[in-house]
């Protein structure tokens, strides 16, 4: 795995940046002005996450953070989850934890709300993020079997055959592994729940907003979703959505041994628009000002046929490239852009120092011929042009 180092002018008047570069580490630079560090400006993202953000949020950012516990913030909380319950397609009665932390830290903090060392889980592991379950299971001593994907292996109904019947309760799933950029079937996976009568857990932060998405209609229980990703926000806010059952049946009950990650508090806490902690207000109101901005524009199904449309529009025009991406199926969300030599770092380089563009690398063994390309965010077809026109220069001579 690739370590990111960020390069000041010293490490560059000495060559430690270019030394790391060689070794294949990641270098970010950045621009010293007036004692202060800042990012360049013009650089364009297509990143997944942080994603290039939209005029309204950097407006929003722009404010100074109020106080929070007042009624006016509380109603802002409450119109929040009425609005994330609406574009996940999930039932009224379903309830929204807000959370200051990553995906990540929503991860864990679904799993040990709703399990526990009594359960036994089913885990789709196709990449790092479904490796990060399997971490989860085995930190909190939740015992667990792998359901282990290669990395162009797509999810069949012969995997999951094999543990048909084996006294599961709950099954894990990052629905688009963001790693390989596989986007898993859910329908596959909600039969096989369904049939086993398990809990079925769904990490959605690099699909909410990016393909369909249909809570009620596949008996998801829990949904996890993350500020920077689909919603173009900054990183280090997530929301876990619980089903009115996996409440009823699991988290109610379930005392964890933790003080932030208690969801029995946050499910207190909201009946009234607040947390039982301080939460990342600023980034709440960024949050309400996206899902204002999305619901007024047609709600999930015209955000989810913006991305389509750019995704489309990126594959179709690097056919003539000589590249390639897997044929399992994908999300709109990203291209994984597999190339036919070992040059995904030095095109990686290349962007971002001399045209200022940020793609996705990949770590592991993907990392020297993989990049990820990102269709969300504030990008229009003509920044594709852009990046395409870049891609065929560079592998004009590389190839």
């Amino acid at each position: 795995m690739c370590k990111v180092y960020f390069a000041t002018a010293k490490t560059v008047r000495y060559g430690l940046a270019n030394a790391l570069m060689r070794k294949g580490e990641i270098v970010i630079y950045m621009e010293s002005n007036l004692g202060h560090w800042t990012i360049n400006k013009n650089t364009k993202l297509f990143t997944v996450g942080p994603a290039q953000m939209y005029p309204s949020t950097l407006t929003v950012r722009n404010h100074v953070v109020p106080y929070f516990r007042t009624s006016e913030f509380s109603d802002m909380m409450l119109e929040n989850k009425q609005w994330l319950l609406e574009l996940v397609d999930a039932d009224k009665e379903c309830e929204v934890v807000f959370l200051t932390a990553s995906g990540s830290g929503a991860m864990e903090a679904a799993v040990i709300n709703c399990f526990d060392e009594n359960d036994k889980l089913l885990v789709i592991s196709g990449g790092t993020f479904g490796e990060r379950f399997e971490k989860i299971c085995k930190i909190h001593k939740i015992p667990f079997d792998v359901i282990k994907l290669g990395q162009d292996e797509t999810l069949s109904e012969i995997h999951l055959s094999t543990y048909e019947g084996k006294d599961y309760t709950g099954l894990l799933v990052n629905l688009h592994e963001t790693y390989t950029g596989q986007l898993y079937d859910i329908e596959l996976i909600h039969d096989f729940c369904e049939r086993n009568k398990l809990y079925l857990i769904v990490d959605a932060i690099s699909t909410f907003l990016c393909d369909e998405y249909h809570m009620e209609k596949y008996n998801i229980d829990v949904t996890i979703i993350s500020s920077q990703k689909g919603l173009c926000l900054a990183p280090g806010l997530s929301m876990v959505i619980l089903s009115r059952k996996i409440i009823k049946e699991k988290v109610s009950g379930n005392h964890i041994k933790s003080l932030y990650f208690d969801f029995n508090e946050y499910l207190l806490n909201i009946k009234r628009g607040q947390t039982p902690f301080t939460p990342c207000v600023g980034e709440l109101f960024e949050l309400n000002d996206m899902l204002h901005h999305i619901v007024e524009r047609g709600g999930a199904k015209a955000r989810v046929e913006e991305v389509k449309e750019r995704c489309e529009y990126f594959r179709k025009n690097i056919k003539e490239l000589p590249v390639h991406y897997p044929s399992f199926p994908l999300s709109n969300a990203i291209t994984p852009v597999r190339f036919d030599k070992d040059i995904a770092m030095d095109f990686f380089m290349y962007l971002k120092d001399e045209k200022n563009i940020m793609v996705n690398p990949v770590g592991g063994e993907l990392g020297k011929c993989s990049i990820r390309v990102a269709h969300i965010g504030n990008l229009e077809l003509e920044d594709y042009d852009i990046l395409i026109k870049e891609m065929r220069n560079f592998l004009k001579y590389r190839v």
